[in-house]
């Protein structure tokens, strides 16, 4: 069986970064520079454990996308 998971911020590893960056800030009502500044701490924790710095493995991609979206909420329903 083969693990097919997509995440919803792969765009954030791609040059597609900042059009990521702008819906989310549009969509949580953030700054663009929240978003991307958000990512890159959730991220850094993670993928500074991995041996292979090519590739991030899915178990690490879901484990970002969890806390990056928490965090998300969070800020979002701070500044409400």
């Amino acid at each position: 069986m083969t693990d097919t998971y997509q995440s919803p911020y792969a765009d954030f590893n791609s040059s597609k970064r900042f059009n990521l960056a702008n819906q989310l800030a549009k969509d949580y009502r953030l700054d663009v520079s929240q978003i991307l500044f958000t990512y890159l701490k959730v991220a850094q924790p993670i993928l500074s454990k991995q041996q292979d710095t090519k590739q991030i493995p899915v178990a690490a991609q879901r484990k970002i996308d969890q806390r990056f979206e928490k965090t998300l909420k969070s800020l979002s329903q701070s500044k409400g």
